[in-house]
């Protein structure tokens, strides 16, 4: 094949634009698949919450921007098909030895949101319990922690508290959530003097949708549920479980970033194919004429040189797949406690390959239509 023996006649040149090719691949296979399995298990939450209906504070652009008070809950309480209201609080801190910050939940000891997690090992949480933590699963697995381990906080190690419990998340497949660690409202607010930023009104106690058909069901009844909720509480937004997932701004960040990063590796990408083949046209300007002399069509040669980026491109492919969950797995060293989740399927191998096909084809256009413009006696004349 024509382009084939082209491209090996110069190995070094050819190897150099396979290899930008690859890389840009990689980088977007990382990327698409990291985001989608994290997205994934994001919405995987709402088969569980199905029946919650999140309180936010109007105008927080995240729930650790957002605060719910005592008399907020209390009104919540009284709206009516509100059977329950549990708070929740975030805390992210430092846990002395270990490099990754720690997600710690603040929930109620006894309430509807805890008795969801399975404990594993040891107990859950108690009224009382101050210095104490339960921890997932997939956290105890990764640091090597046990119960009765202590787990020194804080950048200075200046905090402990003994680890009572491992549990199971509620959501299967959502390893974040096995990640993290819990402790109890009483000691997030008495301790680190701190408030709920959201709460949850439970419209069905311990409501677990089974099917894709109850989650509708469960959606509609929150959604009669919410004004009820937001004119008790007009300071708070009242949102089902999916629009709560769907307002996360970094969603729209990571959406836009994605895109960013795949255009940069598109045009960093095309522009090594189009320097490739421009300099290959002009290597062989002398047989490009010839080629014409003896009857080749401009359209055959925009063919070979197009065919040519096209090899590039398939074979850059083919390269940046494995080189993109090579990646992804030299990851998983760093990022740990389930935030590194990946989605890989089917559709996204087909955009890689899509990916890599547009900046061969878009790379060789230029260098193509150049060679196929050439005059064959010039180009004959040519040194």
């Amino acid at each position: 094949m024509l382009p084939l023996r082209n491209l090996m006649r110069r190995k070094l040149r050819s190897l150099f634009c396979l290899t930008q090719i690859a890389v840009a691949i990689a980088a977007f296979v990382a990327i698409v698949g990291v985001t989608a399995g994290l997205r994934a298990q994001f919405y995987s939450l709402s088969q569980v919450f199905a029946y919650d209906i999140m309180v936010q504070a109007r105008g927080a652009s995240s729930p650790m921007f957002s605060r719910v008070t005592p008399e907020e809950v209390a009104a919540i309480a009284q709206v009516e098909g509100v059977k329950a209201v549990s708070q929740m609080g975030f805390y992210v801190t430092l846990a002395k030895g270990r490099p990754q910050p720690i997600t710690f939940l603040a929930l109620e000891p006894g309430g509807d949101l805890l008795t969801r997690y399975r404990i594993l090992k040891g107990r859950s949480l108690q009224p009382g319990d101050g210095h104490k933590v339960l921890i997932g699963k997939l956290m105890a697995e990764q640091d090597g922690l046990e119960l009765g381990d202590q787990l020194v906080l804080g950048y200075d190690g200046d905090q402990a508290c003994e680890i009572v419990g491992i549990f199971e998340p509620p959501v299967e497949g959502v390893a974040f959530l096995a990640g993290q660690a819990i402790m109890s409202m009483e000691h997030y607010e008495g301790f680190y003097n701190l408030k709920p930023q959201l709460a949850v009104a439970h419209t069905e106690l311990g409501g677990r949708a089974s099917s894709p058909a109850e989650v509708k069901r469960a959606h509609a009844r929150c959604k009669e549920v919410i004004p009820g909720i937001e004119a008790a509480v007009p300071r708070q937004r009242a949102r089902t479980i999916l629009e709560f997932l769907d307002s996360f701004k970094q969603a729209e960040t990571i959406d836009s970033f994605i895109w960013a990063i795949s255009l940069l590796a598109a045009l960093v990408s095309g522009i090594g194919v189009a320097n490739t083949m421009l300099m290959s046209v002009f290597d062989r300007t002398r047989e490009i004429g010839l080629l014409r002399a003896i009857g080749w069509s401009r359209l055959r040669i925009v063919g070979m040189i197009q065919g040519e980026g096209i090899l590039l491109a398939v074979g850059g492919g083919l390269l940046g797949l494995p080189l993109g969950y090579l990646l992804i797995f030299l990851s998983r060293f760093l990022i740990q406690h389930g935030w590194l989740q990946v989605s890989l399927d089917p559709v996204l191998y087909l955009m890689a390959f899509g990916f890599a096909l547009f900046v061969g084809v878009a790379g060789s256009i230029y260098p193509a239509i150049r060679a196929a413009l050439l005059p064959p006696t010039e180009a004959l004349r040519y040194e």
